[in-house]
């Protein structure tokens, strides 16, 4: 497919416009895709306020998709045109740093969050066929949630939970609901998710959780482990305090870019605080197997899927709190492609 195509352009705080562009070519080593379903990301959302300031004026975002491969570049091989993908945003370098895992490259870049690497907002991207990922039985509306669902994975890994241990995550959001059940994966007793509205209870309670307000964290706990899904102040300490002496809180929210936290609590009780963002590639091809086989559940978090032209519409819902929703998609209303 030749021609032009449309794509979702950032004009700062609160402002989108849908804009015709060249349909961009790969290159060598590159894929063109044509894309099917597109997530807002909480990043997306905090950057569409300008809370966040990680998005920049006239970026196209979107990292969360699936699509299919409809051109290819020199030097590709085994993509044929029309394979179901999604792909891994995170682009590392090639080696040359000495990285152990990609997410830990000192030069790291996101696709749809580096405001000059367009994002999947849009109806087709180029991205590297390395980063290009089959989706082999796995659906298409759910291969644009693996991106989401790895982060939560990469989480549950990095707060190292055990078989057993009690779980409090801060934040029911959908990567909030994303760790919950990657935490039962690893094998956790009970997981907990602490949300002040009540629709994010409710959804957490359908998922087999347990569901808190805010203000009955202190008395559920104390927690084996805790995360800040969130990531501003109020949810900095909740997740700390709720652990006891040398126990984890993994932060994985990125809310606002500066937080404050309960410096003594850290210090005195020898709580440890550990990071979590993206993943290896390893966990995201894990989550997608994981998927496709059922063992994690996204038809639950997935709240609507909107068209094209009504994306920005939802991006303004999310913001103001008139939805709610865990997920949003956008439908690009386009079909596979063929090799006639």
């Amino acid at each position: 497919m030749t021609g032009d195509m449309r794509v979702l352009v950032f004009d700062g705080p609160h402002q989108f416009h849908i804009e015709r562009r060249p349909r961009p070519r790969p290159g060598p080593g590159e894929v063109r895709l044509r894309m099917a379903y597109v997530g807002i990301c909480g990043s997306d959302l905090h950057g569409y306020t300008g809370e966040s300031g990680r998005r920049l004026p006239g970026m196209i975002m979107g990292h969360e998709a699936s699509g299919w491969v409809e051109a290819t570049g020199p030097e590709v091989k085994g993509l044929g045109i029309g394979t179901p993908v999604t792909f891994n945003p995170s682009l590392p370098c090639d080696g040359a740093c000495g990285h152990r895992f990609e997410n830990h490259c000192p030069v790291l870049r996101v696709i749809g969050v580096a405001p000059d690497i367009q994002g999947a907002f849009a109806d087709a991207i180029v991205v590297p066929a390395t980063r290009v990922v089959k989706l082999g039985d796995l659906g298409m509306l759910w291969g644009a949630g693996v991106e989401p669902m790895a982060v939560a994975l990469q989480a549950a890994r990095r707060a190292r939970v055990q078989p057993g241990q009690d779980v409090l995550v801060v934040g029911g959001g959908m990567i909030g609901q994303s760790i919950a059940q990657t935490c039962r994966l690893e094998g956790a007793a009970s997981v907990s998710v602490s949300d002040p509205i009540p629709a994010r209870r409710t959804l957490a309670r359908a998922g087999g959780f347990k569901a808190l307000e805010p203000d009955q964290v202190e008395e559920a706990g104390p927690f084996d482990v805790s995360f800040d899904a969130v990531g501003i102040t109020a949810t900095a300490y909740a997740t700390i305090q709720a652990i006891p002496k040398g126990a984890v809180a993994c932060f994985v929210g990125l809310g606002q870019p500066e937080v404050s936290i309960p410096l003594f609590d850290v210090v005195v009780s020898e709580r440890m605080i550990v990071g979590s963002f993206c993943y290896p590639d390893a966990v995201f091809e894990e989550v997608r197997d994981h998927l496709a086989s059922g063992r994690l559940d996204l038809d639950p978090l997935i709240g609507s899927v909107e068209s094209f032209e009504d994306t920005a519409q939802a991006f303004e819902d999310l913001a103001s709190g008139a939805r709610t929703d865990a997920k949003i998609m956008m439908s690009t209303g386009l079909g596979a492609p063929t090799d006639a």
